[in-house]
């Protein structure tokens, strides 16, 4: 598939390639993001992990993993563009089953691979168990949670990659079962600053957020500095939907106001698949374009606030 040589108007805009996952080799997504207009690129390593279902077939669980990662670096250095973030397998940490065992295996892996990409930080969730959340579950699960990623930090520490939190919600609907670590962003503030490391801090996701009914402006200036990465997404407030801003309820320019009121220097990445993964193959392209292009208007209202 040929590359489309085009001019980007925001250096700064980006989105996981995941609006592509399960369509082609990933040569192919990346050439169609790139198509796009997007010159920044999330990798989201949790679906070529198998974190939702095992998918043996995939490249990235292969001895030779380190090959597949090669064909998006090489990717990226001929065609400029910038691997801002990633994403490690999504589960809970928690879990002591076969699954979980070779996902966190996934998740060591993960964190080289950025290294190998020069990814600056990869998003991870916080390990969590069920409520009520009473002073000392909150201080077990930090020192759980700092217990279990101590070999992770070690890791991304070594090879120049930093750990990006998540905002959770406690509505993802866990089997019925209430809470769900790190929702509360006062609790997700106290992990990140118990592991006393610049190679730590968060990644907030405005479509959780949203989901938390939390007050988002004041928990990004909340945040300040530790805002390292974005996950860009919309909903109705009811469920996780990840769509693209305007298809949902989130009033989007106090958000923008409050991202740039922390001096946020990193990318505003977009985390909102399900705009193209629904519509048909030959319908995709023009879609991402879309999503392209949302950014674009989201952009500049951000960067002309005072």
């Amino acid at each position: 598939m040929q590359i489309k040589k085009k001019e980007i108007a925001n250096m700064k805009l980006s989105t996981s390639i995941n609006v592509l996952f399960g369509i082609g080799p990933v040569k192919e997504q990346l050439t169609r993001v790139y198509n796009a207009g997007f010159r920044n690129m999330d990798i989201c390593f949790g679906d070529w992990s198998g974190d939702y279902t095992p998918w043996p077939e995939s490249p990235f669980v292969q001895d030779s993993w380190k090959e597949w990662v090669g064909v998006i670096k090489e990717f990226g250095n001929q065609n400029g563009v910038t691997f801002n973030q990633g994403h490690a397998p999504i589960y809970n940490i928690f879990d002591e089953d076969e699954r979980g065992k070779r996902l966190e295996q996934m998740s060591l892996r993960s964190v080289e691979a950025a290294g190998m990409l020069g990814i600056p930080w990869l998003v991870f969730h916080a390990g969590t168990r069920p409520g009520p959340y009473l002073r000392e579950d909150i201080k077990k699960l930090r020192e759980d949670n700092l217990r279990w990623y101590d070999k992770i930090l070690n890791r991304a520490a070594a090879v120049g990659v930093g750990i990006a939190l998540e905002n959770m919600s406690d509505r993802f609907g866990k089997q019925g079962k209430p809470g769900c670590y790190c929702s509360d962003t006062e609790d997700l503030i106290d992990l990140v600053d118990s592991f006393h490391s610049p190679h730590v801090g968060i990644c907030w996701d405005t479509g959780h957020a949203h989901l938390q009914q939390v007050d988002q402006v004041r928990s990004i200036r909340q945040i300040g500095g530790r805002l390292k990465a974005l996950h860009i997404q919309d909903g109705n407030g009811l469920s996780d939907q990840h769509t693209a801003p305007f298809y949902g309820t989130i009033d989007w320019n106090p958000i923008l106001g409050a991202i740039k009121d922390v001096g946020y220097d990193g990318c505003f990445t977009f985390e909102a698949h399900m705009l193209i993964r629904p519509v048909p193959n030959s319908c995709k392209d023009d879609a991402i374009r879309l999503l392209y292009s949302i950014g674009r208007e989201l952009v500049a209202r951000l960067e002309s606030m005072s």
